[in-house]
């Protein structure tokens, strides 16, 4: 979950939309705007850079524990 302030961060920059609704006690939900589901391929390509990166970490940090 993202701090209030991180949201309303999103929200600036267009990423997200913001609906509050009349209620008690108050509740508010957060959707993907157009433009914040455009990033999604760019975040999948990050998640995929990632995981390769923790591959070769791991794997680099085995051969160190093996000599």
């Amino acid at each position: 979950m993202s701090s209030p302030s991180s949201q309303r961060e999103m929200e600036a920059d267009g990423l997200v939309e913001r609906t509050v609704y009349p209620s008690v006690p108050p509740k508010v939900e957060y959707a993907l705007t157009d433009f914040g589901r455009s990033l999604e391929p760019v975040l999948e390509q990050m998640v995929r850079v990632g995981e390769r990166y923790i591959a070769m970490q791991r794997k680099h940090n085995a051969v160190d524990t093996e000599n």
